[in-house]
């Protein structure tokens, strides 16, 4: 029912879209019976903040930058997304996501793909998904053996303030919970 004979037809998914590589698939199946994949925006709210918003307009704008922002000029990038706050109200999202799911694989990935990808042939929609595309699929995917030697995992603990809580002290958190809170 939520397609119509008239008008403009679109449906919007946001972050996480499935919990695995076989939960995305079957997603993206689903949505690919009903709607055709021009009608499907996958989205990521963090790309709606103004310094992610200004990673394009600082490359791609500047003619110094964009001369020499490549592999000749930059040896190393950091992305580093740090938050004084806590899981605040949503724990009950955050727990069965962690760090990982919801900072690294989304958020972090694709400051990573606007850092990284090559100059748009245009800044449609199509084109910046290429570009991105280009430089996720030359990443590194680790085994598991690599992902216990190149990874940190942890959880934050009570801060030295008293409204600095620890991670199982934050309200609907599982005291016993192992749920990771940092990913480096």
């Amino acid at each position: 029912g939520l397609m119509s004979d008239t008008g403009y037809n679109r449906l919007m998914v946001e972050k996480p879209f499935g919990t695995s590589y076989k939960t995305a698939e079957e997603l993206q199946n689903q949505l690919e019976s009903g709607f055709s994949d021009d009608q499907i925006f996958r989205i990521d709210h963090y790309l709606g903040k103004e310094m992610v918003q200004n990673i394009p307009a600082v490359r791609f704008g500047n003619p110094i930058l964009d001369a020499t922002w490549n592999k000749n000029y930059i040896k190393n990038v950091q992305v580093t997304l740090a938050e004084q706050l806590g899981v605040e109200e949503r724990a009950g999202y955050y727990n069965t996501a962690g760090a990982l799911i919801d900072m690294i694989q989304n958020h972090a990935f694709q400051i990573v793909g606007w850092l990284a990808m090559e100059k748009p042939s245009s800044f449609s929609d199509t084109d910046i998904r290429a570009a991105k595309n280009t430089v996720f699929s030359k990443l590194k995917m680790y085994d598991e053996r690599e992902v216990v030697a190149n990874f940190v995992r942890g959880q934050y603990g009570r801060g030295r303030e008293v409204w600095q809580k620890s991670y199982t002290e934050e309200p609907d958190v599982p005291a016993d919970s192992k749920n990771d809170t940092y990913v480096a």
